[in-house]
């Protein structure tokens, strides 16, 4: 039977014969903004009632510790233009180093919204659940796209707002600027914020047109351009001055001649960045003209954006869903012979389970990308810490430098176990009835979860810890400490995550998302912050205390603060054995009571 091919946006929309055949006409852009407005409210407001009755102490948590994270990030940047200013002799120079800093900064994160809009765009677009609901009612590709598109935008607004609105804020209190630059910050937040979201969208839209099922090609495309990026910082970062005299007017020049890209007119972030320092400096006209040509922009990029998907999403959308697959089937790569053959001391069913986890794990782009980010990130910043301390004070300071990394290294692999390993027995929901039938324990599925953390989590951290150790040039001693708590921080928050989310399983909830934000994933957040703070303190503390007071000319101030008593004594030598306890309590704890009640559903 020969099967018709599908239809084309336009014919779907504006065919004749199906305008004769439905007893309607599509709605005018207007009506559709207006309904589909009327549904995102209801569904906000349902959201919030139920989030403040169901779980008020997770919002007070987290509205307490992101206040706390503003205010820190608030004293950070005022204290660094407070230092720019008395360190910078020429106010002229002062203005120039901020509006680098300032162009960096909105570039970086520029760059970072359009990679993060083209990520959630392409699932949202193309593998949300809802779309193909969507796509059967009667109103125009444009709306259904713009409506992921400001979905996008929003998620995309508050975390910029949440990181951009410290820095600037700060900078305006540390100058005194007038009452009308704070009213002119939120605007040209939100402005900017549409521009890499609208470059995102075309992204996403332009790779399901033109590769809708080309892996290969993707993966191709995206090692030769990651090996282009990679040269390219790769040369920027080893041409750049050492900062043997840092502030110098020769180290600045050259500074300023590395970040020239920065500067570039057409940049949006030089429009934000020079509009902003304008009316910071009480030139409230070039603050508002750059802030119209931030809207314009804006404006015509949404226009321009939502025509072109009106155009063309049904049949990218199309093509992703009914196009040829390049998957071989049975074919397995050599993570997989890994897992079957080399992993010592697992039975066949939990190594079944950790290769159906991999599996799983890998075909969800929107997952792992993230992990990437974070860790190119923090690689690009171990390796080139060197460059970024003064060399006169690095010596002083490279011990709590390396403590300060190691405690951050931590810290963000608590959010990642909860955020990523705490569902993953909650996301087996919908295949729980088949696993249940499987002839094999209940208990192997929790171990395998475990297994499975844990070769996710612990190479990628130790890794880091260890290019941060080498490039800062810690002696052995130190790096074997580093080590050790982070082994012991990483087995303890594989199995905090996997036990609480056996004791706290969600099936009903397909969104990691909202199975992190529940009251088990609120509880694992809790138990891994304050685990990691005693693992730390005991574990990865105490070399560095006792290379302060074996040197009281590195740190006096800090020495002389430290009482040399029993409690202290006994805290320096057997607090890393003190660790190794709490982790083995820890871990038993916490995978018993995941454990009996799993077993017993």
């Amino acid at each position: 039977m020969k099967t018709e091919p599908p239809l084309s946006s336009e014919a779907v929309e504006e065919s004749p014969a199906l305008g004769a055949v439905l007893p309607w006409e599509l709605p005018s852009p207007a009506e559709e903004a207006s309904i589909f407005g009327w549904a995102k409210r209801r569904a906000a407001r349902t959201v919030v009632l139920q989030t403040l009755s169901r779980a008020w102490f997770r919002v007070w948590l987290v509205i307490g510790l992101g206040s706390l994270l503003w205010l820190g990030l608030f004293a950070l940047f005022r204290e660094g233009f407070h230092f720019l200013i008395f360190a910078i002799p020429y106010t002229d120079l002062v203005q120039q180093t901020i509006h680098y800093i300032f162009g960096t900064f909105f570039l970086t994160l520029g760059l970072m919204l359009i990679l993060s809009s083209a990520i959630m765009l392409h699932g949202s677009l193309f593998r949300g659940r809802d779309t193909p609901f969507l796509l059967t009612l009667p109103v125009h590709a444009e709306r259904i796209f713009l409506d992921k598109y400001m979905d996008a935008v929003f998620l995309s607004s508050w975390a910029f707002v949440m990181l951009g609105s410290p820095l600037l804020l700060a900078y305006a209190a540390e100058v005194g600027a007038p009452w009308y630059h704070y009213w002119l910050l939120l605007p040209y937040l939100v402005s900017f914020v549409y521009i890499p979201a609208a470059v995102g969208g075309l992204v996403s839209l332009l790779l399901a047109l033109f590769f809708p099922r080309s892996r290969t090609l993707l993966w191709t495309l995206g090692i030769i351009l990651g090996f282009l990026a990679a040269v390219a910082v790769g040369r920027w970062v080893f041409t750049l001055p050492h900062a043997m005299n840092a502030f110098s007017l020769e180290w600045l020049q050259r500074t300023f001649d590395r970040l020239s890209i920065t500067q570039f007119r057409f940049l949006p972030s030089w429009w934000l960045s020079s509009g902003l320092l304008a009316s910071a400096e009480g030139n409230w006209q070039d603050g508002v003209l750059f802030l119209s040509v931030l809207v314009a922009n804006a404006l015509f990029l949404n226009y321009l954006i939502g025509r072109f998907a009106g155009a063309f999403y049904r049949e990218a959308y199309w093509r992703v869903a009914a196009g040829p697959s390049n998957r071989k089937v049975g074919r397995s790569g050599w993570i997989d012979a890994v897992i079957l053959n080399v992993l010592p001391g697992l039975s066949e069913p939990v190594r079944q389970l950790i290769l159906k986890d991999v599996r799983l794990f890998r075909r969800d782009p929107v997952q792992w990308t993230q992990i990437l980010i974070f860790i190119g990130l923090l690689v690009f910043y171990f390796v080139n810490i060197r460059r970024l301390y003064d060399e006169q004070f690095f010596v002083a300071w490279v011990n709590v430098i390396s403590f300060l990394n190691l405690a951050v290294i931590v810290l963000l692999l608590s959010t990642f176990t909860t955020r990523f390993i705490f569902p993953l027995i909650s996301l087996e929901g919908p295949r729980f009835w088949v696993l249940g039938l499987m002839p094999i324990p209940r208990s192997t599925i929790v171990w395998s979860k475990l297994w499975f953390a844990l070769s996710l989590c612990l190479p990628p951290t130790c890794a880091l810890v260890a290019i941060s150790d080498l490039m800062l040039g810690v002696s052995a001693t130190v790096h074997l400490h580093h080590q050790y708590a982070t082994v012991l921080a990483a087995v303890g928050l594989c199995s905090i995550a996997v036990g609480l989310g056996a004791r706290f399983p969600m099936f009903k909830v397909a969104s990691p998302t909202q199975i992190a934000a529940g009251f088990g994933g609120t509880v694992n957040l809790i138990l891994s912050t304050a685990y990691n703070v005693v693992i730390i303190g005991l574990a990865g503390l105490p070399i560095h205390v006792q290379a302060i007071l074996e040197n009281t000319i590195l740190l006096p101030t800090v020495t002389a603060h430290v009482p040399m008593n029993r409690f202290t004594e006994t805290w320096l030598s057997t607090g890393p054995a003190w660790a190794a306890a709490v982790a083995v309590f820890a871990t038993s704890i916490c995978l018993s009571l995941g454990l009996r009640f799993f077993t017993r559903l």
